[in-house]
């Protein structure tokens, strides 16, 4: 056999090994996921002004003047993660409707829903599909910062309240 690759290997100039790799990439290319073009954001930060919007809601739906900014630039950012159309939510709340929240859009009580779980809770979203934004810093402790101290660790065995306890006679 000779050195020189024959003629019968190469279809127009491309290699039967390269032809091969491209059919190869192509069908494992195809088995792939779609993944959305959100993933290739380059900056998954909100912008200053949307995040302007959403800080002026929110301290309008909790009634706080001075809620942490770091706090919500996290909570937005899951927001905008969990709900991408969170902005054009966002525009129904600008200015709060009047009367109760029964009264409102199911639409406007979705987003207020929403933003309100965030900063009371620490977090957004359900089961599998949940962000953990805060715990120390949710507003739910505001109501006994002055009685208890909010433990961020178990001070006994998991379960150990499940137990019967003892009977002294």
């Amino acid at each position: 056999m000779s050195d020189t690759p024959s003629k019968a290997l190469r279809v127009s100039g491309v290699s039967r090994r390269r032809l091969l790799g491209f059919i190869g990439v192509g069908l494992v290319s195809s088995l792939m996921t779609p993944v959305s073009l959100k993933a290739f954001a380059a900056d998954g930060q909100p912008s200053p002004t949307d995040l302007d919007k959403f800080m002026r809601v929110s301290r309008a739906l909790t009634g706080k003047k001075h809620l942490n900014p770091l706090i919500g630039q996290r909570l937005f950012g899951a927001i905008l993660q969990h709900k991408p159309d969170v902005m054009t939510q966002l525009v129904l709340l600008q200015t709060l409707p009047a009367g109760a929240p029964s009264g409102w859009t199911a639409p406007q009580q979705d987003i207020a829903r929403l933003i309100l779980q965030g900063w009371y809770l620490g977090q957004v979203g359900e089961g599998a599909d949940i962000a953990v934004v805060t715990y120390e810093k949710a507003l739910m402790f505001d109501a006994v910062s002055d009685v208890l101290v909010i433990r961020s660790y178990c001070t006994n065995r998991p379960g150990y309240w499940a137990a019967k306890p003892d009977v002294a006679l």
